[in-house]
């Protein structure tokens, strides 16, 4: 028995290819000879081998019949003594596409839980800091009427005996990120942060983390 998978050209031009280990079972001689085929209806056919290329010509209307698909499997059984050939279409096997698993990713960093205002966890970045102070902003008496992205991150105002007083605003998540990240100790009138760790800060400073325990959590 041996077999050869069906490839594009093949297909097309209706042969298929014999493998050099498999090519004494068809012909020792170097001329094209033709070879009595038994396809599997046993209806017996005279097809043409090719020893030079190691072809088998003449399956055409064997692979129409079959319908006959890129990466099925020729198979063929040798008849001895009679030399004959039987043929046989072996449909490429359908893969069975299992339902892919998503992995899971790894958990994301929060900090310890505070339940406040709808933000389960304390702040990691300054990120959670700017989201945290929408929660608070009104408590402080701040409305914000713009932010951007160069310094200071934000400006408006202050409200302190209903008077409002223009006011800039840079988020930190560390009040000390302030001078680490090279901010001029002028331009900004006010850092929010989640912990203050600057203690001889210049500026004025809100610390969230000690403010948040003293206001509703809701």
């Amino acid at each position: 028995m041996m077999s050869s998978v069906i490839t594009r050209k093949p297909l097309e031009l209706g042969f298929m290819y014999v493998s050099k280990k498999d090519a004494y079972l068809f012909s020792s001689t170097n001329v094209p000879v033709k070879i009595a085929a038994l396809l599997d209806d046993d209806r017996e056919v005279e097809i043409t081998y090719n020893p030079k290329y190691r072809r088998v010509h003449g399956l055409a209307g064997f692979y129409r019949k079959h319908n006959a698909q890129i990466g099925d499997l020729v198979e063929i059984e040798v008849l001895e003594p009679l030399k004959k050939y039987r043929f046989r279409l072996k449909r490429k096997p359908i893969e069975e596409k299992l339902p892919s698993v998503k992995k899971p990713g790894p958990s994301p960093l929060v900090g310890p839980p505070i339940n406040f205002r709808g933000l389960t966890y304390a702040p990691l970045n300054e990120n959670g800091v700017i989201f945290l102070f929408s929660k608070v902003a009104e408590d402080l008496g701040i409305t914000i009427e713009g932010i951007q992205v160069k310094f200071p991150d934000a400006f408006g105002k202050r409200y302190e005996r209903n008077k409002g007083y223009p006011i800039t605003i840079e988020f930190e998540y560390r009040s000390g990120d302030y001078e680490r990240h090279g901010h001029p100790k002028e331009g900004c009138d006010l850092i929010i942060c989640w912990e203050h760790d600057w203690k001889i800060c210049p500026i004025q400073v809100i610390e969230l983390k000690s403010l948040v325990k003293g206001l509703s959590s809701r």
